[in-house]
């Protein structure tokens, strides 16, 4: 999988931050040389929404074993490597799990819902062991199969993935507006 480019929001031309803190991102994981192994499965990129930070699965090499909540070792360690990066933004961040279709369970009570909302908290637990504080949250949610990455193809491992947003602050609200 191609890695994603770091493009400017429409909104601006340049966000210094966002910029600084993908570097950042990029250079806290090259420093552990255990995560060159899944390079490819770390991906950033500035959106409409903001920055993008995405752990993706890949055919082989899986982010999280299968059906569990709790990501791979090497998962974990590159989840805790942005956590103070994170904490020097004063963005509001989300945190969204994924899932392919097709995932097969084994209990009916527990589906793609529980899964993908189940890996989100986990990922957001993981970010406040290591120094992102609760202020920094604004939702963890669990989007199932509803947003494939690949949606001509819903079955490809790279669905399943772990999505990090740090959202644009709120445009200000100008001071004479009245309701």
């Amino acid at each position: 999988m191609p890695r994603a480019s770091t493009r400017a929001d429409p909104r601006s031309s340049y966000d210094p931050n966002f910029h600084a803190a993908a570097a950042s991102i990029r250079q806290a994981w090259q420093a552990m040389p255990d995560i060159a192994q899944i390079a490819d499965n770390l991906l950033i990129e500035e959106t409409k929404d903001g920055l993008n930070i995405e752990i993706v699965d890949q055919k082989g090499r899986p982010m999280f074993p299968e059906g569990s909540k709790y990501p791979l070792e090497i998962t974990r360690r590159a989840i805790a490597a942005i956590a103070p990066i994170l904490q020097q933004l004063s963005n509001q961040i989300t945190i969204s799990g994924h899932t392919a279709a097709g995932e097969q369970f084994n209990n009916a009570r527990y589906g793609a819902w529980d899964l993908s909302s189940d890996r989100a908290n986990v990922v957001r637990s993981i970010l406040g062991e290591f120094g992102l504080g609760d202020d920094h949250i604004n939702a963890v949610i669990g989007k199932s199969t509803t947003e494939p990455f690949f949606p001509n193809d819903p079955y490809m491992a790279a669905n399943e993935r772990i999505k990090i947003t740090v959202l644009y602050d709120a445009p200000p609200v100008p001071t004479d507006l009245h309701f």
